[in-house]
């Protein structure tokens, strides 16, 4: 898999070198979340927070792009035990299509999709006979996400739907999912 991706990212450099010309997009937005362990020990969560996606693009034509995006975010999540803070972020190759692929494109409807790696982590802070401490849980590994975007009202919208594929052991290979609501910010 990370060689496969490798390929896929050299083959985009390569592309976006050639055509000597980039896009900066990005948006901001409402992101609600739940993770869902493999394990029977591990621990299901659901957040409500803020995600941020910058976004580089390298135009084909004026509808379709392909890109590279690095989604972040922050969470306030909870779970049977506690509140811990949840922390997103990935890096993924993408195809953008129609509306918002490029600058230029005048369709009213436009698609996206991405592949790559991320991680969605939780920290909790732990009081043991130590003191203060932050633990930290975190559920790496392939990162997907698919979705639309329209204007809608006057304002440009991204609705996307994400997931952290979990291969991480320790937490009973937690698998997230992410519902997220951008605002598109037009430069």
């Amino acid at each position: 898999m990370k060689n496969f991706l490798l390929l896929i990212f050299i083959i985009i450099s390569m592309s976006m070198s050639a055509q000597d010309k980039y896009e900066f997009l990005h948006g901001l937005g409402y992101d609600f979340s739940f993770g869902l362990p493999q394990a029977v020990g591990g621990i299901a969560f659901q957040g409500n927070g803020l995600n941020y996606v910058p976004r580089i693009v390298s135009p084909i034509n004026s509808d379709l792009s392909i890109g590279i995006s690095l989604p972040v975010g922050a969470s306030l999540v909870t779970s049977n035990y506690s509140s811990p803070l949840g922390i997103n972020y990935a890096a993924a190759i993408d195809i953008h299509s129609g509306f918002l692929g490029t600058q230029t494109s005048k369709n009213r409807f436009g698609a996206f999709f991405g592949l790559g790696f991320g991680s969605y982590d939780l920290y909790y802070l732990t009081n043991d006979i130590t003191g203060l401490r932050i633990d930290r849980n975190a559920s790496y590994g392939p990162y997907a996400h698919f979705g639309f975007r329209i204007p809608y009202y006057g304002q440009n919208v991204s609705l996307a739907l994400s997931n952290w594929r979990g291969i991480n052991a320790s937490n009973g290979k937690t698998q997230v999912f992410s519902l997220k609501l951008i605002y598109e910010f037009n430069d």
